[in-house]
């Protein structure tokens, strides 16, 4: 199956749609979450306790990212952000991505943070414009 890559700006924009999505979805539980902290409290919040509800907002906003990304890529192949530019993510050979494939991807993109995205910068110089997630999953993103 020639499938042909997606392009950086393409994968950029669903990334984005991506983001804001996900950031909408995170901002919405955390101030749930934080609404039900304070309805369980008489007196305001201890440093302590404030620290611990620090954590736990970020703790949700990593588990609603990964979620969000095995589920969508691990199910159908594509995030909404993905569907919405026309690309999606399938196996080196265009097969389904499946849950574990997509859950290695994920995890593999958080290298990306650790290292300020130079790691993603792979995507740039190959042709067939795979990341280290792709490469360490044996996955590719392409046009659909």
């Amino acid at each position: 199956m020639d499938l042909e890559p997606a392009g950086v700006w393409r994968r950029f924009a669903a990334r984005l749609v991506d983001c804001l999505l996900g950031t909408l979805v995170w901002s919405l539980a955390a101030m749930w979450l934080v609404i039900a902290a304070w309805a369980f409290r008489r007196s305001p919040l201890e440093l302590r306790e404030a620290a611990l509800l620090i954590l736990a907002i970020v703790i949700l906003g990593v588990a609603l990212h990964v979620v969000y990304h095995v589920a969508f890529v691990g199910g159908c192949g594509q995030t909404p952000g993905k569907m919405a530019l026309g690309i999606a993510v399938v196996r080196r050979d265009g097969g389904r991505t499946g849950y574990a494939r997509a859950l290695v991807r994920c995890l593999a993109g958080a290298l990306s943070v650790l290292t300020l995205g130079l790691s993603s910068l792979v995507v740039l110089f190959t042709r067939e414009r795979r990341g280290l997630a792709d490469r360490l999953a044996g996955t590719r993103v392409v046009r659909i």
